[in-house]
């Protein structure tokens, strides 16, 4: 008989080996100090799978998260250390779109989120947010011309609330 780990965090609980039903006022996921919280004021069902390492398979490069308003939407969230590679999380984000797509207990709705930690370039020069803010430019429109939400944003920057990918 295997022991029951702990949720991840109050207010969830695992249902799967990957993935963990919540009820709380927030939802948040976190890798390597980069952070996203989503609020339920209203105490929905949520859903979080574990999917970068856990639920997809490991022969592709895929997402970390997935966080879902239960029957609603799917938002596929991606977090990065900084923003030096915001073409690559999009490649993510989108193998894993694809893939779950294709999953029978993906929502009707999708959308996307990728979060990056801090802002640097190589050479740290000065001019590298301008820069930054182009490729995320390019990169959420590429998303929308197919028809999915993006959003983009630095960690901590604020919370989100499933309505905000909802269009």
């Amino acid at each position: 008989m295997s022991t029951q780990r702990p949720p991840s965090e109050p207010g969830c609980l695992w249902i799967e080996e990957c993935v963990e039903k919540c009820n709380a006022q927030s939802l948040f996921v976190e890798e390597h100090g980069v952070r996203a919280t989503f609020v339920n004021p209203k105490g929905r069902r949520l859903r979080k799978v574990h999917y970068d390492g856990c639920y997809a398979p490991h022969e592709a490069r895929q997402a970390d998260y997935i966080v879902g308003l239960v029957g609603i939407l799917d938002v596929v969230v991606e977090l990065k250390g900084s923003d030096t590679n915001i073409k690559g999380a999009a490649a993510q984000v989108e193998e894993t779109l694809n893939a779950w797509k294709r999953d029978s207990k993906r929502a009707p709705a999708l959308a996307a989120l990728i979060v990056y930690g801090r802002i640097e370039g190589r050479k740290k020069l000065p001019g590298r947010i301008p820069r930054a803010e182009a490729v995320i430019s390019g990169v959420v429109a590429r998303f929308l011309k197919h028809g999915t939400l993006l959003v983009i944003a630095e960690s901590g920057a604020r919370q989100y609330s499933f309505t905000d990918f909802m269009r």
